[in-house]
């Protein structure tokens, strides 16, 4: 392949999801993808939504030095630039931080937050050569507000946050443009299929009637996500515009959420959270007072 007139973007975790989602809407608006692949043998489902739209399927773990940098490096051999970095791939693992081990710790904030300030770095000196670009980081709500059970990945989205904050400081000023995307609950395998619980055990779990409380309501919050399509979409927009915000939180009830989040005090939230994580005596509550209490928060 050779280099082209078209824009060139680099987008991770691209399985499926909004990874895949968005590669094929950023090459059916004209972009020349370059879409990453933890697995590349996986590509089949990205290759049959494109057909014969410009998306190239490349092997890329972005826990992996080597794999970034070839990556990397191919573009820029084939294509003279980058245009486009969209930082999606991610993983979760839910469970109290008791429980939470080490090694998913460090996992979570390896592929979060790290793997993306690696690909940052990777793509910056191109970026900067060129005198514009456009980075855009895959955020979630649980890097505004965090919840019990999903602190581990909270963690890794609160500072993906502070780093995307400190990074449009630094290159916006070198035509950079750096946009968080922060999806509330949409159908995507990171909840889904791919949803991973702690290994980590209690010899006696005081946490056990919580949790299975939180994979009720997870369960609830999933059956009635949104299209993730929506944030594809957006994604799309945002490369696009030459002075984009920094944050664009997306999803049913997402800004109201963290609009309360922002005005109440702690001890008040702190409230409404317990109110809509704890069961009730008797057992759990029924549908229609856990989806009025939904609604509360």
């Amino acid at each position: 392949m050779s280099g082209s007139a078209s824009p060139v973007a680099l987008v991770t975790g691209c399985r499926s999801g909004f990874g895949l989602l968005t590669a094929v809407e950023l090459a059916r608006r004209g972009t020349v993808v370059y879409a990453g692949l933890r697995d590349v043998q996986t590509a089949g489902p990205l290759k049959a939504a494109a057909g014969e739209l410009p998306v190239v399927p490349v092997q890329l773990d972005v826990t992996r030095g080597d794999q970034r940098a070839a990556a990397v490096e191919r573009i820029l051999a084939e294509q003279g630039r980058i245009d486009v970095l969209v930082n999606n791939a991610g993983v979760a693992v839910g469970g109290f931080l008791e429980q939470i081990t080490e090694d998913e710790l460090r996992h979570v904030l390896e592929v979060n937050l790290v793997g993306a300030w690696a690909l940052v770095q990777a793509v910056l000196p191109a970026m900067r050569r060129a005198g514009r670009g456009h980075i855009i980081n895959l955020s979630s709500i649980s890097g505004r507000m965090a919840l019990p059970g999903l602190g581990a990945y909270a963690a890794s989205k609160f500072a993906l946050e502070g780093l995307s904050e400190a990074l449009a400081h630094e290159v916006g000023p070198l035509g950079i443009r750096v946009c968080l995307v922060e999806p509330g609950p949409y159908r995507t395998d990171i909840f889904g299929r791919n949803r991973r619980v702690t290994t980590g055990t209690l010899a006696d779990d005081p946490y056990a009637a919580r949790a299975a409380r939180l994979m009720e309501l997870t369960e609830r919050a999933t059956a009635a996500a949104g299209d993730p399509a929506e944030v594809a979409r957006k994604i799309a927009d945002l490369c696009r515009q030459d002075r984009p915000a920094l944050r664009h939180p997306l999803g049913r009830g997402s800004r109201l959420r963290l609009a309360a989040r922002a005005l109440l005090p702690f001890s008040v939230w702190a409230w409404l959270v317990a109110r809509l994580t704890t069961p009730r005596p008797g057992g759990p509550p029924s549908d229609g007072a856990a989806a009025d209490q939904d609604r509360r928060l």
